[in-house]
């Protein structure tokens, strides 16, 4: 593989607890009681097809006031063990890396501007930049044309359903991020590959011809 993309939350970075705790405030905000696996259906959606989903009432709103209660959960989130050493290593071998993410550029920076891996990637695909988002191919076709990458020779990283499908929708593989990944069951043995930790998919990668 020459190309890699990689998704963020639940791939690179640890955020699940701070979306979904902020999730619950905000329900609280408003009277309404949720269980952590009543919000946790819609954790990798972009914010407002997660509501939308939900559905909501003034989704929009909502997805303001969610954003808002971010930071009251910032010490939830976490980059996974191994990521710096997998994207360092990944870069000095001349693959070309990118960022394909559900996420604003807003949210992605406030998330991910403690952590110093932004330096690693050649390329930035955010929500609201295609016309469609996963599990639609557009925002993973963007990368690839961004990238100048070639579809035989490219992978997507992701820990999602809406992963897989947008990669798969592309035309190029998809390698599971299973160290974010909660349920392996429900990928139906369609990930082309499966990276039990980062330095797994390190491994895989350099020794990859």
């Amino acid at each position: 593989m020459n190309t890699v993309i990689f998704d963020v939350d639940g791939t690179l970075l640890s955020t699940e607890s701070m979306y979904m705790q902020s999730l619950i405030q905000t329900f609280r905000d408003r009277g309404v009681e949720k269980s952590y696996e009543e919000v946790y259906k819609i954790f990798g959606l972009p914010s407002l097809d997660g509501l939308i989903r939900m559905g909501v009432e003034n989704p929009e709103e909502m997805q303001l006031a969610w954003q808002s209660h971010y930071h009251d959960f910032w010490h939830e989130v976490k980059l996974f063990d191994g990521i710096t050493e997998m994207l360092s290593k990944l870069k000095l071998s001349g693959k070309k890396l990118g960022i394909v993410t559900s996420n604003t550029p807003e949210e992605f920076d406030s998330h991910s501007d403690s952590f110093d891996f932004k330096k690693y990637f050649d390329d930035f695909v955010f929500a609201g930049q295609t016309p469609h988002m996963k599990p639609a191919a557009d925002p993973i076709l963007k990368s690839l044309d961004n990238l100048k990458a070639d579809k035989a020779t490219a992978m997507y990283i992701g820990d999602s359903v809406h992963d897989m499908q947008a990669a798969h929708n592309a035309g190029i593989k998809f390698g599971m991020a299973a160290w974010g990944v909660r349920d392996q069951s429900v990928f139906n043995n369609q990930a082309d590959m499966v990276f039990g930790t980062p330095s797994d998919l390190l491994a895989y990668m350099l020794n990859d011809k």
